[in-house]
């Protein structure tokens, strides 16, 4: 979604230049080009959250060893999650949830389950709204606090770690984020499982997995049992070691 919305706006820039080209002078052509260019870094630094522009973010994991962290948003699933944790179970391996807080009543033993196998907990909004990246300080601090309230409600302690839906940043979201005591936490591989095939997903990982990298799946993502489970006999066969994302401010 972020992606199409930022490419219509670029698209729509350069064609005000085109036409600008033609019928103004050539200070104003430049002052014009400067805009544009600007715009686009702007642009970027808004959905490509590892570069860091308006918040520091985790994009990877400090280690020295060959540990790599999976990380599943959009979660609780009732389907797919409890056949995740399995999955991650018989591999011996751990991983990071960022959970939408409106799914967790009535998904309060999977949860639980999460924590006591040795996973990781993170706050993905109350709503992971389309409209998000245009949302005020207010309502955004009220959605992660809202998320945070209901993960108490299920009996788990508050988690520092915070993505934000679609991995957009700016200003305002960076505001947010600093005010509610979170820190942000990005990824390194981006698999697009929710819209790539099987084969796809599980070649990028392949092709560009490395130590300390965070990659970004789905719970809700229908071909997810495959992909994860070819991802962790790659990561088994090459010695990567699945880790959950440490909840602690110091180490995030």
């Amino acid at each position: 979604m972020k992606f199409r919305v930022f490419l219509f706006i670029y698209i729509g820039v350069v064609l005000g230049i085109l036409l600008l080209n033609i019928t103004l002078s050539t200070k104003l052509i430049w002052i014009a080009i400067t805009t544009l260019f600007f715009s686009g870094i702007i642009a970027l630094g808004v959905s490509v959250m590892r570069l860091n522009f308006f918040i520091q973010s985790r994009s990877n994991i400090y280690t020295e060893k060959k540990e790599i962290a999976l990380t599943f948003d959009d979660g609780p699933d009732q389907k797919f999650t409890p056949q995740i944790l399995d999955l991650l179970k018989e591999f011996n391996a751990k991983a990071t949830f960022f959970c939408i807080g409106s799914k967790v009543k009535g998904q309060e033993d999977i949860l639980k389950r999460m924590i006591e196998e040795g996973h990781a907990i993170g706050n993905h909004t109350f709503e992971h709204a389309n409209s998000f990246p245009w949302w005020s300080v207010t309502k955004i601090k009220e959605s992660i606090k809202n998320t945070d309230k209901a993960l108490k409600e299920a009996g788990l302690e508050a988690t520092i770690m915070f993505r934000p839906p679609f991995g957009v940043t700016n200003n305002i979201i960076a505001t947010a984020i600093k005010q509610s005591n979170k820190k942000c936490v990005g990824w390194s591989i981006r698999t697009k499982d929710t819209c790539k095939s099987v084969a796809e997903v599980v070649n990028k990982v392949k092709k560009k997995l490395k130590a300390g990298d965070i990659i970004l799946l789905h719970d809700t993502n229908s071909n997810i049992l495959v992909e994860l489970r070819e991802i962790l006999v790659y990561c088994k066969k090459h010695n990567f070691t699945p880790v959950a994302l440490n909840n602690k401010e110091q180490e995030i």
